[in-house]
Parts: structure tokens; C-alpha cells; sequence
């Protein structure tokens, strides 16, 4: 039986979608589950937002900053390692549309495709146009000044960060998928790697940070969430092969003998 409000049954989850169940991961999602991802992320990024604004965003990134290595060499080898989740979830989800093609399982394919998606519209097109919307000085020009609407002053594009929407959206189909709590962490401290690099470099304070966190988050828990149940384009779902979605519960106790 489902619990009350839910609007998805295990049993009526897409058998297409329950065959590729793992040990690490079950592809199940509802309404009680996105909303709880969404209140869950708003409260987290709401919080340090308001956190750092007490402390103070430039001290946080002056603190940051202090941390980094002394001499140059130092400083790139920090900077390689703190960038290196970024570039392994590249090679994950390349791995799953390679691994998806070989075997025939078009299940990996459209993970990796939703993905693309996401990092083009949420974390491309979208924080690129805030970005050039609001103008906000990065920290390295010790300004707090806004340029809105600069197209090539790359230098004024520091709300939100770009990076961060982009690592919140690779690791977004772990955290909202993974039944192992070990593993939700390990994509949070992959979040908070890249958060400190963009801090300790100085190229965005962290508001900039948790808002390209909360875009990438959002939007992709989103889409998670109609991937899994099925999208509400008819047109969309019918080219991904997915089944109708499930109908109310309600209705579906109601048909039960």
C-alpha cells in the first residue's frame, strides 16, 4: 500500500525502470519525495547563504583564500585535485552512455543525455544569462560594484557560479537516487571540493557558489523526478520509451478488488 499523499506505488513504478535497480540504486521517485528534495536544498543553500552574509562573504573568501598554497606550484596542485571530481563525473556518466550503447540498454543512454540536457540548460544557459543579467564583480577585483548586461567582461560574471551549478548537476542523479547514505555523502563533499576551489581562488564569494548549487539542484531534481515517472511531455516520454505515468492513488485503490 502507499502512504497517504503518495501518487506512486512501488508496484506501479515503470518495470522498465525497476529492472536496472542496483545495490547503490533504486530509480523511484513521487511528489512527497521531489518536494522533500526541493524544501531540503532551499533550506541548506537559504541557511549558509545567510550564514555567510553574518560572517561576512569577503572574510569567508579571504579565509578561503588563506588556505591556499603559498608558492605557485603548490597552489596549482591544490587547485588540480580540487578540480578533479568535476572531471571524474565527465568520465562516469561518459562511461554510462558508452556502457549503454555497447549493451543495448538505452536506460544509461538517456541518464547520460539528461544529464547533457541539464548541464546545457541549468548550468549553461541559464546561470549564463544571470551571470550577464546582474553583473556582479568577482572577489579578485576587491570590488563590490555591479556591471549588469557586460557580454565579454568576464570579470563581472560572478553571480551565480557556473561551476557549482555545474558539479550540482552531475552529482544531482546520486543524490536523489542513492538508497546508500555514504554515498549521498560523497557527492555533498564533491560539492563543497569545488565550492572551496572557486572560494580559494577567489573567483566567486559564497553566495555566487550556493546559488549556482541551487539552480543546478532544482532544476535537475526536477527532471530526476519525471524521468523516473514519466516525463509530461507525451512527446518526450514516447522517444525515451517510457511507460504511461502511473495513475492517482486514489484511483488505483479504488479498481483494487
Amino acid at each position: 500500500m502507499s502512504e497517504p499523499g503518495d501518487n506512486t506505488r512501488a508496484d506501479e513504478v515503470p518495470a522498465r525502470l525497476l529492472a536496472y535497480e542496483s545495490r547503490a540504486l533504486t530509480y523511484r521517485s513521487d511528489r512527497r519525495k521531489l518536494v522533500r528534495a526541493l524544501l531540503l536544498t532551499t533550506l541548506v543553500c537559504g541557511s549558509l547563504a545567510v550564514l555567510s552574509f553574518l560572517v561576512g562573504e569577503r572574510q569567508v573568501v579571504n579565509w578561503a583564500h588563506s588556505n591556499a598554497g603559498e608558492d605557485t606550484f603548490t597552489h596549482d596542485v591544490q587547485t588540480f585535485f580540487l578540480r578533479a571530481p568535476r572531471f571524474v563525473m565527465y568520465a562516469v556518466f561518459g562511461l554510462f552512455f558508452i556502457i549503454g550503447l555497447d549493451r543495448k540498454q538505452r536506460f544509461w543512454v538517456h541518464v547520460a543525455l539528461v544529464v547533457l540536457v541539464l548541464e546545457l540548460v541549468a548550468a549553461g544557459a541559464v546561470v549564463r544569462i544571470l551571470k550577464i543579467v546582474i553583473g556582479r564583480a568577482r572577489p579578485y577585483m576587491e570590488a563590490n560594484d555591479f556591471r549588469p548586461l557586460l557580454l565579454t567582461w568576464n570579470s563581472y560574471h560572478s553571480f551565480p557560479s557556473g561551476d557549482a551549478a555545474d558539479i550540482a548537476v552531475s552529482v544531482s542523479f546520486f543524490l536523489y537516487f542513492a538508497r546508500r547514505n555514504k554515498l549521498r555523502l560523497a557527492a555533498v563533499v564533491v560539492i563543497a571540493l569545488i565550492a572551496f576551489e572557486r572560494l580559494m581562488n577567489k573567483h566567486h564569494y559564497p553566495s555566487d557558489v550556493l546559488a549556482g548549487t541551487y539552480i543546478g539542484l532544482v532544476s535537475s531534481f526536477v527532471m530526476w523526478h519525471w524521468f523516473a515517472v514519466g516525463f509530461p511531455i507525451r512527446a518526450v516520454r514516447r522517444w525515451l520509451g517510457q511507460d504511461e505515468p502511473a495513475p492517482h492513488a486514489a484511483q488505483t485503490e479504488g479498481s483494487e478488488p
